[in-house]
């Protein structure tokens, strides 16, 4: 499994979805990863207005067409309408899961990377 991140993927919603639909019909997926087995992307759902948002999960993507696990991230499953934004951005659980495959494939666990010469402390904390 890996988890697959570009910079500025947005599409909107070629067509409605209800809350308990688990595809998304995109008007493209150009500027998104490709997905192999067991890869998977976090996209956040909003409106043109950024006022009301889910967190969904996408296992596969087939031409236009996403494949998601809704309501991620302690968001709700919605009604979302054709034109709605589809993005992928950073969200506590990308960074959480990525931390965990990364500590997962790490094996040298007290190297340090200090390429200023400095001390760095850097702490992330997860919301639930």
């Amino acid at each position: 499994m890996s988890i697959k991140y570009v910079n500025d993927a947005k599409t909107t919603l070629a067509s409605s979805v209800t809350a308990a639909g688990t595809s998304l019909s995109v008007a493209s997926a150009a500027s998104f990863p490709t997905l192999g087995a067991g890869d998977e992307m976090y996209l956040t759902l909003a409106d043109p207005l950024n006022s009301a948002s889910e967190i969904v999960k996408c296992t596969a993507v087939s031409g236009t067409t996403f494949t998601v696990v809704r309501g991620h991230e302690s968001t709700a499953a919605a009604i979302w309408p054709a034109g709605s934004y589809v993005q992928l951005r950073i969200t506590a659980g990308l960074l959480g899961n990525l931390l965990a495959e990364k500590s997962a494939t790490t094996h040298h666990h007290n190297t340090t990377y200090d390429p200023l010469g400095a001390s760095v402390a850097m702490s992330i904390a997860l919301g639930g």
